[in-house]
């Protein structure tokens, strides 16, 4: 009887122990991001976006991040958590600088970090229009109506916010790193049209100081951009401009409401 309780104990030891085998042996090891991003003069960027994903889709889409995390004063990040070994997909942005070209997303090359880090993870971003529209929401936030001055025939913009639908109020932009354009009409869809209407948009050329207009009736600097698949804007001679200031991080869309009258959407990044 002793021997068969000695034997029994012995079999609940080894049973123990080869689950301790287990668990150590398939125990995975975690890992921090972590990187140095630099100008095109490989002077450090400072207050820097950075987005880890974990698949090509949603990369280009801006779903699902892993991590977000911000360069300190001397360029470098860190991610507060530790993640599992693996190839993964970053992102990197500051105003219209970022870490990526749309002719390498035409060829489905994405910018990649891998853990664990053999080496410190160091990258340049440079001046690119894609990251003043790409991976952002624009979200509506006024509508105005173009209108003359009385006794000057001077045209002008009116807001109508105030009595504007709700339903319009809850309307998004989405600008997807693959030239993807996603109208978005919110939780208050109006009357007949659908939730999410896809179209394309080609960004507008490079900014500078000498390469930008005047928004009809307004002293605002813009840039156009072509854009399709928006049928109402389609059907209404819409045209689409952004903000050349890029602290303003504002859109514009302006349609004809009607032979007479215009109208003037602004959306804000946000």
């Amino acid at each position: 009887m002793k021997y068969h309780v000695t034997q029994g104990l012995f079999s609940i030891f080894l049973f123990f122990l080869s689950i301790f085998f287990i668990t150590a042996c398939s125990k995975t090891e975690l890992h921090s991001f972590t990187g140095t991003v630099l100008d095109n003069e490989q002077r450090p960027v400072i207050n820097a976006i950075v987005k880890v994903f974990e698949t090509p889709q949603d990369w280009l889409t801006g779903h699902n991040v892993v991590t977000t995390m911000s360069t300190n004063l001397v360029g470098k990040f860190e991610s507060s958590t530790t993640y599992e070994s693996g190839d993964y997909f970053i992102f990197i942005e500051k105003l219209d600088t970022t870490n990526w070209n749309i002719r390498d997303v035409e060829k489905g090359i994405y910018p990649q970090i891998s853990l664990p880090q053999d080496n410190e993870y160091r990258e340049t971003i440079e001046h690119n229009n894609m990251g003043l529209l790409a991976n952002t929401n624009w979200e509506l936030t006024n509508i105005l109506t173009e209108y003359t001055r009385p006794n000057t025939g001077t045209k002008q913009w009116l807001s109508i916010w105030s009595t504007t639908n709700n339903c319009e109020k809850d309307n998004m932009l989405h600008y997807g790193k693959d030239l993807t354009l996603r109208i978005n009409e919110g939780n208050a869809i109006c009357s007949g049209n659908e939730r999410n209407i896809l179209g394309s948009f080609i960004p507008p050329l490079i900014f500078t100081t000498y390469s930008c207009d005047q928004l009809i009736h307004t002293s605002q600097e813009v840039k156009q951009f072509e854009f399709s698949g928006w049928p109402k804007m389609n059907n209404r001679n819409g045209e689409m401009f952004l903000a050349c200031d890029q602290s303003i991080g504002q859109l514009y869309v302006t349609y004809n409401k009607s032979a007479e009258s215009k109208r003037l959407l602004v959306y804000s990044r946000k």
